[in-house]
């Protein structure tokens, strides 16, 4: 008997062995038992995850001599055939091979005729996506409404590209890829009774590579399987398959050089990062394929940093152990990993990570020196300034305006609160005021002859623009580019040449009128008037007075730790 491959020689029999698909089988196994058969199927997903499988288990039992049955007894002449692929009316069509008209012709010619032994005549269409329009417009009235005793089930990687006037006359099942988990579990039932002696970690490895396929993991066990010695617990490398082994049979890049590229990038050391990738090119690694597996990696850390913000919030611990499982397709080792690594960031600079690194793949993938490529984004990288959380930058932003209250403290001191005078006293108090020295504000007066001069209007006019500025930043910066046309404590006139229906909007003119009340410490009139060829005096600082240098981009860059990446203009 000739050989069989482990992906044929293991091919699931029944819908129970179908790995990873659960939401499929169900579904079709009780629509065996309620007698609600489709007359057309559709089966799409990823290579590998058991569509061809599935169609030709629901072959079986449809035509099993004990059903239609959600169970096919696999023993049976119609089982036996199906199984040997041999049975005269169920008919395997490879959609690449047969994408013409008169392939579809032929299809329809044939299923007007009862089947020669079975219960149904059924066609099986792999890689369907393949077929020319023209062939699907004529198969559509034979899928619409096709013979009692005929069924049609598709199979596609590729559904998007099948007219919707097909979709629409096929009950559709969207195979998702198989977890690891999932298939670690049954490369260990194969690994067992093909006497492999394979460690747990070789076969979470095997599971990785495969990419949620089935048939890939299978044929890279089978690629192992050849290298040992069936039946021995002893292998040409002196032990059992592990992982170090494994990485040097397969050339794939160690997970331990993904978790040390990652800390330099994060410690900001280029020089280990140049290195470790030297060392990857120099084993003959693929490094397009370690560059995808990077952005995997910083992705997963940020998934495990918002699990950690989450379990912090939440106090539900059974929510809080099954969240890593249902996200992280891992092995809870490595999950462990990820959350001592991203403890100490945030997830600001998680994200500028995963998104500078998703961009520079794009590049490694397409440059003809990936290694140069690669060097050069995880350079990137290392050098790549941390974001900082909100409460950080807020801390920050104190220190800063100290450092600016120190230079302007005329502008930027608070303002100490009005006491809560009784009314009697607050009268008695005002009097006494206007008995002492004559305060810095500028008398009330008709707008054409202010008794206030004019550097006494400027000084009260700098005082409120700075007072308004602590209070609401946006509305103080308006001000700064008005004309003061009149500043008493009666009235508050101002000239606007832009942003005039800004000032004028009737929710920033009651805010400004309450930054007055409280600045005047009386209730005061402001209007808004247009003004043309008329620029505002810029308002300047103390420090501006004495000719003395303010707060520039460089002490904000010191502050925040930031630098100029581009200057435009």
């Amino acid at each position: 008997m000739s050989y069989l491959v482990l992906a044929r020689k293991w091919r699931p029999q029944r819908f129970d062995d179908i790995v990873g698909q659960a939401h499929i089988t169900r579904v079709l196994q009780n629509a065996i038992r309620l007698g609600r058969i489709a007359h057309a199927y559709l089966f799409t997903g990823v290579r590998g995850v058991g569509k061809t499988t599935a169609a030709r288990i629901l072959a079986k039992a449809l035509n099993c001599e004990k059903g239609p049955t959600p169970e096919p007894c696999n023993e049976c002449p119609e089982c036996s055939g199906i199984m040997g692929a041999n049975s005269i009316d169920v008919y395997e069509i490879d959609g690449a091979s047969n994408t013409g008209i008169d392939n579809v012709r032929e299809i329809i010619e044939n299923a007007r005729y009862q089947p020669a032994k079975s219960r149904f005549k059924i066609y099986i269409i792999d890689e369907v996506h393949q077929i020319s329009k023209a062939a699907f417009n004529a198969l559509l009235k034979t899928l619409e409404e096709p013979p009692p005793f005929v069924k049609f089930i598709l199979a596609t990687t590729e559904a998007y590209k099948i007219p919707d006037t097909v979709l629409s006359r096929c009950q559709r099942f969207d195979f998702r890829r198989i977890s690891v988990r999932e298939i670690c579990q049954r490369l260990r039932v194969i690994a067992d009774k093909e006497q492999l002696s394979i460690t747990d970690g070789a076969l979470l490895l095997l599971a990785r590579e495969a990419e949620g396929s089935m048939r890939d993991a299978q044929s890279l066990l089978e690629q192992v399987l050849s290298y040992s010695v069936p039946g021995s617990a002893e292998t040409g490398a002196g032990g059992p398959i592990d992982e170090d082994l494994l990485q040097g049979l397969l050339g794939i890049a160690e997970r331990k050089t993904l978790y040390d590229l990652s800390a330099s990038v994060l410690a900001g050391d280029a020089n280990r990062c140049v290195e470790l990738v030297a060392e990857l090119a120099d084993q003959g690694r693929d490094l397009p394929r370690f560059s995808r597996d990077l952005v995997e990696h910083f992705r997963n850390l940020l998934v495990v940093r918002l699990i950690q913000d989450r379990g912090r919030e939440s106090e539900d611990r059974g929510l809080r152990s099954s969240v890593p499982s249902r996200l992280l397709d891992l092995a809870d080792r490595e999950i462990e990993d990820l959350h001592r690594q991203a403890a100490e960031l945030s997830v600001e600079t998680l994200m500028d990570y995963f998104s500078f690194m998703a961009e520079a793949d794009e590049e490694v993938a397409r440059s003809a020196y990936p290694r140069f490529a690669l060097e050069a984004a995880v350079v990137r990288l290392a050098k790549l300034p941390k974001t900082m959380p909100v409460t950080a930058v807020l801390e920050r932003l104190e220190v800063l305006e100290r450092k600016l209250s120190k230079e302007s403290p005329a502008i930027l001191r608070p303002r100490p609160p009005e006491p809560a005078y009784p009314p009697s006293i607050r009268q008695r108090k005002m009097v006494l005021e206007d008995e002492g020295p004559p305060a810095p504000q500028v008398s009330a007066a008709p707008p054409s002859e202010p008794t206030a001069g004019g550097d006494e209007k400027a000084e009260v006019w700098k005082r409120f623009v700075a007072f308004v500025m602590r209070e609401k930043k946006a509305l103080g910066s308006y001000l700064e580019r008005v004309v003061p046309l009149e500043v008493s404590p009666s009235h508050l006139k101002l000239g606007a040449e832009d942003r005039l229906n800004y000032l004028q909007d009737p929710e920033s003119l009651s805010l400004l009128k309450e930054f007055a009340r409280r600045f005047f410490t009386a209730e005061i009139a402001v209007s808004v008037v247009p003004v043309s060829g008329k620029k505002p005096a810029p308002v300047a600082g103390p420090a501006a007075a004495r000719g003395e240098p303010g707060v520039g981009v460089q002490d904000v860059l010191g502050v925040f730790g930031g630098s100029i990446v581009k200057k435009e203009g």
